[in-house]
């Protein structure tokens, strides 16, 4: 198996797959394993800052999430894989990426509604200790 030292990136631009557009970088050492990915995603591919998924076959460290091919237990795809192995890996991978950004879409969502409502309350309980002070008041 062929390596080189110097990492390389490639990407990939797509068509529609299971309803999503997939756009797919790689990050690959391996000169065998690159080339079978670009055959097989040749479609997909897109430069690294227009993706929303890297494929690797080495620990890399990224903002977007990472599809690890590899022979070793930390591996998101053992070697050897065929393309349709490949291509259901990607679609779990992307759909739990979309899955966690919807759960903190959905916090930040809850969060500013409990801050709206903790707003409204602050204001009502200013409101009624206002018109307390003013019945009291008026008492004297």
């Amino acid at each position: 198996m062929s390596v080189i030292t110097k990492e390389r990136r490639f990407g990939i631009i797509g068509e529609k797959f299971y309803g999503n557009e997939m756009k797919i970088a790689l990050s690959c050492r391996s000169i065998l394993l690159e080339k079978s990915l670009r055959k097989f995603l040749d479609t997909y591919l897109v430069p690294d800052h227009d993706a929303e998924l890297l494929i690797s076959d080495h620990p890399i460290r990224s903002r977007k999430p990472v599809l690890r091919i590899g022979t070793d237990k930390d591996a998101d795809l053992g070697k050897p894989f065929s393309r349709s192995r490949l291509m259901m890996k990607i679609e779990e991978k992307l759909q739990a990426n979309r899955t966690k950004e919807a759960i903190r879409h959905f916090a930040v969502e809850e969060e500013s509604l409990e801050e709206q409502v903790e707003r409204a309350v602050q204001r009502f309980t200013k409101e009624l200790i206002e018109i307390f002070k003013e019945h009291y008041e008026k008492k004297k």
